[in-house]
């Protein structure tokens, strides 16, 4: 299919137009009168229909087939043309309100944002499943290379299941997870046994919020592997995310007791024991984790919590310091930062560092907080020294 490959040149940007064009005009939906709703929901649906004539190009059925299997696109997506008519056929027979002629009386047109439904004459149609496969076409855009590397390896043998896995862990990266976890069950029937696909079933699963399926693919991984301790580690986070912190306490103690060094299991030991309230034992769990990788972030944003939350204001600092160093945009960083030196009294340098926060992500809640607060407390010491 290599022929075809000055063409796709052609094709992607066009692709990645249109794809922009709709999901803004559909981020406009939200925000529009009545007017405006119809020429937001014009421009939307004339924009998926540019992307289906140009994946379903009747004058190139073979081109635009294998476009559509690189990215998993089949005739039951949203964009496909006979799916997507209904819409079209729906806005073109609304009326435009005219300037001379007033507001028209025989049809209304109305969407709810919260449900993402539009209500033409009484019908309503669900406008969010276009939007999502407009989303993931675009997410998937990037990735077209490898995609098609590891379509054109299936269309020599649908049976490759490191080219499913390798498209798999592709469509994870785009964030569609339905199609990346399809692709890991079709692995699954070829290769069972491979404790690398479970344990992306695995993460996929979790990312959908699937948390028990992902934890049954977890102790599949550590049944057929277990000396793979990223799978522990996992199943240890699932298990805090479903509240089962003992049974998350005990998995991180095992894969600890079989690899001492592993920083990983330490920082989500400690985040388990600082959730139980067992804030001590946390601060040692994170510190052994430093100890083995100084410079770990995470382990780091969580013991200058704990030290904050324990009222040791002074090791919160340095420590906050310490993941500045590591993380100097971080914003999060700089709003405890702030809070830290505002309990210790240092207003002026608290006041800095959520100016710091806030010029990284303006409007940051946090640092916005800490901020008020702290003008507001030097207000009232103003007001008291004026009396």
């Amino acid at each position: 299919m290599r022929e075809f490959d000055s063409e796709f040149d052609k094709l992607l940007p066009e692709l990645r137009g249109h794809c922009n064009v709709a999901l803004r005009s559909f981020g406009n939906l939200n925000s529009f009168g009545d007017t405006n709703l119809y020429t937001a929901l014009k421009e939307f649906l004339t924009a998926c229909h540019q992307i289906s004539a140009i994946l379903w190009d009747k004058n190139n059925k073979k081109h635009r087939k294998h476009l559509r299997s690189v990215f998993s696109i089949n005739n039951n997506s949203p964009l496909f043309p006979g799916v997507l008519s209904e819409l079209e056929t729906v806005i073109e027979n609304m009326e435009i309100p005219g300037e001379s002629t007033g507001m028209r009386e025989q049809a209304s047109l109305s969407y709810t944002p919260e449900t993402k439904i539009l209500t033409a004459d009484g019908e309503k149609y669900e406008l969010l499943p276009l939007f999502l496969a407009v989303r993931d076409l675009y997410a998937s855009l990037t990735l077209f290379k490898e995609l098609q590397t590891c379509t054109e390896m299936l269309e020599k043998d649908p049976q490759d299941a490191t080219a499913l896995f390798q498209k798999a862990v592709l469509f994870y990266k785009a964030r569609r997870f339905e199609t990346a976890l399809q692709l890991t069950g079709q692995v699954l029937e070829i290769v069972p046994a491979d404790f690398r696909v479970w344990y992306n079933r695995g993460v996929v699963l979790s990312e959908m919020g699937r948390l028990e399926d992902a934890l049954a693919a977890y102790d599949r991984v550590i049944e057929l592997e277990p000396a793979f301790e990223m799978a522990w580690d996992n199943k240890g986070v699932v298990l805090s995310r479903l509240g089962r912190f003992d049974e998350a306490l005990e998995t991180y103690e095992t894969v600890l007791r079989r690899n001492p060094k592993y920083a990983e299991a330490w920082a989500g030991k400690g985040s388990v024991l600082s959730a139980l309230d067992r804030k001590e034992e946390a601060l040692e769990a994170y510190g052994s984790a430093l100890k083995i990788r100084p410079d770990y972030l995470e382990a780091l944003k969580s013991v200058s919590s704990l030290f904050s939350r324990l009222g040791r204001y002074e090791e919160a600092l340095g420590a906050y310091d310490t993941a500045l160093q590591a993380a100097p945009e971080a914003p999060e960083l700089w709003a405890g930062k702030g809070l830290v030196l505002s309990e210790l009294g240092r207003q002026e340098e608290a006041l800095q560092s959520c100016s710091r926060a806030l010029e990284l992500k303006p409007g940051f809640a946090p640092a916005l907080e800490v901020k008020v607060k702290i003008l507001s407390e030097m207000g009232r010491q103003k007001a008291r020294a004026s009396q």
